[in-house]
């Protein structure tokens, strides 16, 4: 049976990976008129709200803030580079001028597209790691990331 510090040990060492591996960006490769290869990169925060405009059609900063648990100000940060890489754009409401929603462009449904294959490519990882214990031990380990996540 593993120790309290085995165990503490193990976490510590999944968050280090978690992290080092959050911080690394997913890269798109575009073209340009001339047929070049154009990388960019991007956050995980920028492809979560390109996900949430997705499925939303049209979001606000308030709205993207409010869904993702992100500060306003970080979501006005990633939108930046968004608009500026003609991910999504700007709309005005008819009836309100002073709230800017934004809406996806192709080049940004093309990245939504991206992003959820990364999410099923990683929920995969997950489903082919957790086959490997029985009912009770998942159990175990659904109530132990539970109360982790309540408890931050």
């Amino acid at each position: 049976m593993a120790s309290y510090e085995q165990v503490i040990h193990s976490l510590q060492h999944l968050i280090t990976k978690r992290e080092a591996a959050h911080k690394k960006r997913v890269t798109d490769k575009r073209f340009d008129e001339e047929g070049n290869v154009i990388a960019q990169e991007w956050t995980l925060t920028q492809l979560h709200i390109v996900a949430v405009m997705k499925a939303e059609k049209m979001a606000n900063n308030r709205m993207l803030a409010e869904k993702l648990d992100l500060t306003r100000a970080a979501i006005t940060k990633a939108t930046k580079k968004l608009l500026k890489q003609e991910i999504m754009i700007e709309k005005e409401l008819k009836d309100n001028k002073k709230e800017i929603y934004y809406t996806l462009t192709e080049s940004g449904e093309r990245l939504a597209l991206l992003h959820e294959q990364l999410h099923e490519k990683a929920k995969q990882k997950y489903i082919d790691i957790l086959q490997e214990f029985s009912d009770e031990e998942l159990a175990v380990i659904n109530r132990f990331l539970k109360s982790i996540a309540n408890n931050l």
